[in-house]
C-alpha cells in the first residue's frame, strides 16, 4: 500500500519495535475505509481507532509464564501445564462476566487480573507486580558424605548461601532462594535437588497507589498452588468493588486479614 510523506513521517514517530505491527493496523484499516492510500488523516484517524480498540480487553484476566517455558538454563520448573490450569479456573470462575458486571464501563487491560509465573528467582517475568505470582524454587537435600570439597557450589551461589565446611556443603536457608544453581554443578550429588515447587506471591500492582505482591505461601506443590489460586480468587470476587485489582482490596482490609480468609 502507498504511503504519504506525511503518514510515513507519523509512523517513524512510533517505536521500532511495534513499528511493524501498528503498519499493518494502519494498513488494515485504510483498506476497510476503501482507500488506497495512506494519507495523514487516515493514519490519524486509524491512530484514534485502534488506541481505542487497545485499550480495551476481551477477557478480565491474563496469564504469562517466562522465557523458562523455552529451555531457560536458570529455569527450576516447568509450568507450561500448570499455566494451562491457572486460565481453566480462571474460566470456570466466570471471572470475565464477574467483572464486566462490576465495571462501569469497557473492560481494559487495567482492570485485568493478572497471573504471571517465573520459572526461578530471577523472576523475569515481573511477578511482583501481579495480582497472583508463582516463582518457581527448589528444595535442596543434601549428602555430604558424597562432597569432593570443589567448591563449585560456593561459586555458583550468588546469595553466598552455601559453604563448604570440614563436613561437607552447608546452606543457610535464610539467605537460599532455592534456585538450584548449586545442585546443578554439583557432580557428585553432595547437593541435589529434592523436591520443586513454588513460591506464591499476591496483591502486586502499579498505577496511582502501586505495591508489589506479598508472600502467601513459601512453597507449595501443583495441587496446593491450585487450590490456593481457587480460594485466592473466590476471596476477590467477595470483595472486589467497581473493579478494583486484588491489592487494593488487601490494602483495604488488611494482608493478615486477607490471608486468614483465603487460607483459613
Amino acid at each position: 500500500m502507498k504511503w504519504e510523506p506525511e503518514a510515513e513521517a507519523l509512523l517513524k514517530r512510533v517505536p521500532f519495535f511495534v513499528r511493524k505491527k501498528v503498519k499493518k493496523k494502519v494498513e488494515e484499516f485504510v483498506r476497510a475505509r476503501g482507500e488506497a492510500t495512506v494519507t495523514r488523516e487516515s493514519m490519524l484517524a486509524a491512530r484514534e481507532a485502534l488506541r481505542d480498540k487497545a485499550a480495551q480487553a476481551e477477557k478480565a484476566f491474563s496469564v504469562e509464564g517466562c522465557f523458562g517455558i523455552s529451555n531457560c538454563p536458570n529455569a527450576v520448573t516447568s509450568s507450561e501445564e500448570l499455566l494451562n490450569h491457572l486460565e481453566k479456573i480462571l474460566e470456570e470462575k466466570e471471572l470475565t462476566s464477574f467483572l464486566k458486571e462490576k465495571i462501569k464501563g469497557p473492560l481494559k487491560h487495567h482492570h485485568q487480573f493478572k497471573v504471571s509465573l517465573a520459572e526461578c528467582p530471577n523472576a523475569c517475568s515481573q511477578v511482583q507486580i501481579k495480582d497472583f505470582a508463582l516463582i518457581g524454587q527448589a528444595v535442596l537435600a543434601l549428602s555430604p558424605e558424597r562432597c569432593s570439597f570443589c567448591g563449585e557450589c560456593e561459586k555458583a551461589c550468588e546469595e553466598k548461601a552455601v559453604v563448604i565446611s570440614a563436613a561437607g556443603p552447608e546452606i543457610d536457608k535464610e539467605k537460599c532462594l532455592g534456585c538450584g544453581a548449586c545442585a546443578r554443578v554439583c557432580e557428585t550429588e553432595a547437593i541435589s535437588i529434592k523436591e520443586k515447587g513454588y513460591r506464591l506471591l499476591i496483591g502486586g500492582k502499579l498505577g496511582r497507589h502501586p505495591q508489589l505482591a506479598q508472600e502467601i505461601k513459601s512453597f507449595a506443590n501443583e495441587a496446593e498452588t491450585l487450590e490456593i489460586f481457587s480460594k485466592v480468587l473466590d476471596f476477590y470476587k467477595r470483595h472486589c468493588q467497581e473493579g478494583e485489582r486484588l491489592g487494593a482490596i488487601i490494602a483495604r482490609l488488611g494482608f493478615e486479614q486477607a490471608i486468614k480468609e483465603i487460607l483459613g
